[in-house]
């Protein structure tokens, strides 16, 4: 009786382990996280997904603390590795915002903001229809299931119990949001270089015609050529983008 106690207690601590760090990387990573999924529906799946891959990862799990404190230091590293873990997929979607921003200002329709899903936040019309884009292109393509498989492979590279990397979380926070800005002006690097001939043509006309607003009787122009440019780039961006979203998220599941 003793004994079954003993395996019923290690199990439930196992799954518990696990339950918190899967929970918590689903409550901040893309597709999962948004806020149009119900968080029944997030706790629901982190439940199944624990339940699911326990027996699998239970010879890397630590044995559960004698000491409360050491408990709580446990759970509040694996509850901090699992929240790193889907903020680090999120900032992949930061991309897809400068890029929006930056699209917006050529096109003319920076003043003009929506509900962005990718950040749950206010965001241009570009970068907002880019994010929903994203998501849609990860499900259709299945790289909603990397997503979770990323939080299982994170057992090889943060192993429950031992001190948290810091250097290297903000090393690697650094380097995404760094590529985020580099892909972003990538991404709208068609966009920057007809804006800025379209902005030396509209100089030189004031410039010849000072007496007519030139930039206030263009302006349809520019949204017009912008939404032009916009629906001729838009599957190549898409495309761009979810060749390094790919690559990050294979390099995190397969770092050998």
């Amino acid at each position: 009786m003793e004994s079954l106690q003993t395996l019923i207690t290690d199990h439930l601590f196992a799954w518990l382990l696990v339950f918190t760090r899967v929970g918590s990387a689903l409550m901040a990573m893309p597709v999962f996280g948004d806020q149009f999924v119900p968080t029944r529906v997030r706790l629901l799946l982190a439940l199944v997904i624990s339940i699911v891959v326990t027996p699998i990862l239970q010879d890397r799990l630590p044995h559960e603390p004698t000491h409360v404190l050491s408990l709580f230091l446990l759970l509040s590293s694996e509850i901090i590795i699992g929240i790193f873990i889907g903020s680090l997929q999120r900032l992949m979607f930061s991309a897809l915002e400068v890029a929006g921003m930056l699209i917006a200002m050529q096109a003319g329709l920076s003043n003009a903001f929506v509900f962005n899903p990718a950040l749950a936040s206010q965001g241009s019309l570009p970068g907002s229809l880019l994010a929903w884009l994203a998501l849609l292109l990860i499900m259709v393509t299945n790289l909603h299931h990397m997503l979770l498989m990323a939080v299982v492979h994170s057992y090889d590279v943060f192993p429950p119990g031992e001190a948290l990397p810091v250097g290297d979380f903000a090393q690697m926070i650094t380097r995404l949001v760094s590529d985020g800005f580099t892909i972003g002006i990538e991404m709208a690097a068609p966009f920057i270089a007809t804006g800025l001939v379209f902005a030396l043509a509209l100089g030189v006309m004031s410039r010849l015609a000072p007496q007519m607003q030139v930039f206030t009787v263009f302006m349809s122009v520019q949204i017009a050529y912008g939404l032009l440019l916009f629906s001729l780039t838009l599957g190549a961006m898409m495309m761009f983008w979810m060749r390094h979203f790919e690559s990050n998220l294979v390099e995190f599941v397969s770092p050998g």
